[in-house]
């Protein structure tokens, strides 16, 4: 069994250190999870995102069903000057690349961007948020990258609060193309929700879970991206059963309610508004 941070390092699989890191009942997991550190449990991290339902919440939930303690950090629009982005440009590059979300740690240094922090979490909150199997780790990995590209085809096409004249017809073509055999840089909602559905079978899903836990990084990071196409058309689902129950499942855990409602035990300024809207008409 290993005996150092490195022969650890050397005996974990590749590219997947977090499944095998946080199995209990290995022994030399408990060994490389002893190396890397404890997990944080009374030091506060801070998550710093914008007000808005964007990306902020996926790191939220993380936060939540991995037990930490933590809290919101300071964000544009705190100081209550009524210039949100002179706010922002004060603190824009204290950041770690100039945009949000970032997650404060308690020794100082900072994690940027989404991906990353979920990563970080993971690593960090055990085989819940991480996969208790390299298979697992897998299906956490694909639905983590899959929902960011789903979000990035959202920012493109979809009107914000802040963007509100976004063309009408591109946010159509997005919300109801259904070929499934376009090229990918074209292709419309309804696909990537067929593919969700189609990896959930595939995978072995069950009861609305793709995996064990139901609340890996990238079982959160697809809720939140659904949850953002909910609040813009309510139906947005409809025709997708595997996904609704999905979301059903989910949104009945009360670490979700919590972030949703904006109770959570860190979130003290009440509830993420909604960013992306529909056209308006």
């Amino acid at each position: 069994a290993p005996s150092s941070p490195a022969l650890c390092f050397a005996w974990l699989p590749r590219p997947s250190p977090c499944a095998r890191i946080f199995q209990p009942q290995s022994e030399r997991s408990a060994r490389c999870l002893a190396a890397l550190g404890p997990v944080m449990s009374s030091s506060k991290l801070q998550l710093q995102y914008w007000p808005l339902f964007a990306k902020g919440i996926a790191p939220a939930l993380a936060l939540e069903f991995g037990g930490f303690d933590w809290e919101m950090g300071p964000r544009p629009g705190d100081k209550g000057t009524d210039d949100v982005w002179g706010e922002w440009m004060e603190m824009k590059w204290q950041t770690t690349w100039g945009f949000l979300p970032n997650l404060k740690l308690p020794e100082g240094k900072t994690v940027g961007s989404e991906l990353a922090i979920l990563q970080y979490l993971a690593r960090k909150g055990g085989s819940e948020l991480c996969g208790k199997s390299d298979e697992e780790w897998l299906v956490s990995q694909e639905l983590l990258h899959h929902a960011e590209e789903l979000y990035q085809k959202i920012v493109n096409n979809v009107p914000t609060t802040m963007a509100p004249d976004k063309s009408p017809e591109n946010y159509t073509a997005f919300m109801t193309a259904d070929d499934k055999n376009t090229h990918s840089n074209a292709q419309g909602l309804k696909v990537y929700l067929w593919q969700f559905e189609e990896f959930y079978t595939k995978n072995g899903g069950k009861d609305g879970k793709f995996t064990s836990s139901g609340v890996t990084v990238g079982e959160l990071k697809l809720f939140a991206t659904l949850q953002i196409l909910v609040l813009i058309k309510a139906d947005v689902l409809s025709g997708f059963p595997i996904l609704l129950a999905f979301m059903g499942a989910m949104s009945e855990r009360a670490p979700v309610k919590a972030i949703l409602d904006g109770t959570a035990k860190g979130m003290s300024s009440g509830p993420f508004p909604q960013y992306f809207i529909a056209p308006p008409e």
